[in-house]
């Protein structure tokens, strides 16, 4: 997992691989608070972005995920957020099985469990080897939150 905040893109210090710099660059880009809910095209089926507004979740209601596919970048355009973390472990259980078509698989829990609170312009790239749980609710307070998500194709990053 890699943290980050928008302003370093703005500043022109963009030390990434070419996809996840051409991502980042597109939210950086973009006045995302004037545009509605829905998916982007930034490079075709290699690099697109998932606008959505919703209600982060209280203690209990998500599950932590992994993808295989493509790589996360989870930016947060207004609002707050924790998002559960930890490595892919053999102590991980699989709850609902991977699949293919969402790229998508859901764990019990995360062992060992950590997290990190993304504010209004933090992003964090997280890998296929990084088991996140997204969309937490600050000190278990549900809040509205703006976020995108970039789904880089892992084949694209070098």
């Amino acid at each position: 997992m890699v943290i980050g905040n928008i302003s370093e893109i703005q500043a022109g210090e963009c030390k990434y691989p070419a996809a996840i710099q051409k991502a980042l660059h597109f939210l950086a880009e973009h006045d995302f608070a004037k545009m509605q809910d829905a998916k982007y095209p930034i490079d075709g089926d290699n690099s697109f972005a998932i606008l959505q507004r919703y209600n982060t979740r209280l203690e209990g209601e998500g599950k932590p995920e992994a993808h295989r596919q493509y790589i996360d970048i989870q930016y947060i355009v207004d609002g707050s957020e924790e998002i559960g973390w930890c490595p892919m472990s053999p102590e991980l259980v699989v709850d609902d099985d991977y699949d293919a078509e969402k790229d998508i698989v859901f764990f019990r829990n995360l062992v060992p469990e950590s997290s990190i609170v993304l504010q209004s312009g933090d992003f964090a790239i997280l890998f296929p080897v990084d088991i996140h749980m997204p969309c937490g609710a600050i000190d278990n307070i549900s809040a509205p939150v703006t976020k995108v998500v970039v789904k880089v194709a892992v084949d694209c990053v070098e």
